[in-house]
């Protein structure tokens, strides 16, 4: 099954655990409006934040709520020959999708020539099958994807992964204190038996040397969203801007889901993209209502950017509540968005935008369980753009 699909179907039948209602009251109080900004490339960003953790979350939340807020950052990068170069910036971490994950920008100040800062974002949850936090990293400029999952281990942080060439990765929070941490990048070329430094990061919580017991602590829960935010795409992606461009803003979404045997489920729900990180990557917020009441809504985010190795954009669909990550790949194809990837179980998907109208188009999910020789059509989404008029209504 399709990471998307299940993400869609959660709704027919979740329930709320004790003390959603508290949760759900205070974030709808915070955050009333969020969907309806008048600007079409602010809707977005209005709509992702989140003023703290899910309830589901429950301990687990801890590990990384306490980084919340902004960090002034000196980072420290080793090159195989032994030279070091320094650089500062900052990193600002804050809770999103209704709190079921948390989206933290981390950006390079310019110096020297440059006169544009290095900028890159992660989303990470909780996978509850897994029992371990997944974080998913990008950073467009570099055409850098990385997916790392781990936790705590002990006071530190250590999340891991496994290169395509074999090379272990390690990254790790370590000394962590309540204004200050020092993030480390390790690496491996012999299956861990060596690791090698190549990045030191030392954070120091920003504000804190001003902090008094006579000043009330500032709220940094949406200090994130004011860095991630972007309202234009960058001039580097040229005429590759107009592929997801045109769809930036609020859609409702009528969605449809088949089965093999013949049935199908209908449903309701949103989707909300803006540009994001000075615009060298769109996110969009998916959701489906809940059927029932008492149920939460389906949630997940996607983030996209172009990959200038590949000529290609990169789709990364990041589903929560269903501990999945989709990693889809593709572009224009005729009038069309085509993309191609496989699911968790290795069959292969295609995802495609059709019929793109500035006020509509139709989203499709398809599977292909004999490497595409055959294709079964999964979910068709019709999407009819918000209009302004019904924003300030609503």
């Amino acid at each position: 099954m399709s990471s998307m699909q299940a993400a869609i179907r959660v709704i027919l039948g979740v329930g709320l655990i004790a003390g959603v209602v508290c949760f759900l009251f205070w974030n709808v109080v915070a955050t009333s409006g969020q969907h309806k900004s008048v600007d079409p490339s602010k809707a977005m960003i209005d709509a992702l934040p989140s003023l703290g953790p899910h309830p589901s979350l429950g301990d687990e939340a801890k590990v990384f709520d306490r980084f919340v807020g902004t960090w002034d950052a000196d980072f420290a990068e080793y090159s195989d020959d032994g030279s070091i170069r320094h650089s500062s910036g900052e990193v600002r971490f804050g809770w999103i999708l209704d709190g079921r994950a948390l989206q933290d920008v981390w950006i390079t100040y310019p110096e020297g020539k440059k006169r544009e800062r290095e900028i890159g974002t992660s989303v990470r949850y909780y996978n509850t099958k897994l029992k371990q936090w997944c974080v998913v990293f990008v950073d467009p400029a570099a055409s850098n994807l990385a997916i790392v999952t781990g936790g705590a281990v002990g006071d530190r942080i250590v999340l891991r992964n496994q290169t395509s060439d074999g090379t272990m990765r390690r990254w790790s929070f370590n000394d962590i204190r309540p204004d200050s941490f020092v993030w480390r990048g390790e690496k491996s070329i012999d299956q861990g038996k060596t690791w090698r430094l190549y990045a030191e990061y030392h954070m120091k919580r920003r504000g804190a040397e001003t902090q008094t017991t006579q000043v009330a602590a500032p709220d940094h829960r949406r200090e994130m969203i004011t860095a991630l935010q972007a309202f234009a795409p960058h001039p580097s992606l040229g005429d590759q801007a107009k592929v997801f461009g045109r769809l930036v803003g609020s859609w409702d979404a009528n969605y449809t889901n088949y089965t093999e045997n013949g049935g199908a489920t209908h449903y309701s729900g949103e989707v909300i993209l803006g540009w994001i990180i000075d615009g060298r990557a769109a996110q969009d917020i998916f959701s489906a209502y809940p059927t029932k009441p008492g149920t939460e809504r389906s949630i997940g985010t996607t983030l996209r950017y172009y990959d200038t190795k590949t000529r290609q954009w990169c789709i990364v669909f990041i589903a929560p509540m269903f501990n999945s990550v989709t990693v889809m790949k593709g572009g224009l194809v005729g009038d069309r968005i085509v993309l191609l990837g496989k699911d968790d179980e290795g069959n292969s998907l295609r995802w495609s935008f059709n019929d793109i109208k500035p006020d509509s188009f139709t989203w499709r999910g398809e599977i292909s369980r004999d490497h595409g020789k055959t294709w079964f059509l999964q979910e068709e989404h019709h999407m009819t753009r918000r209009s302004v008029a019904s924003n300030i209504v609503n």
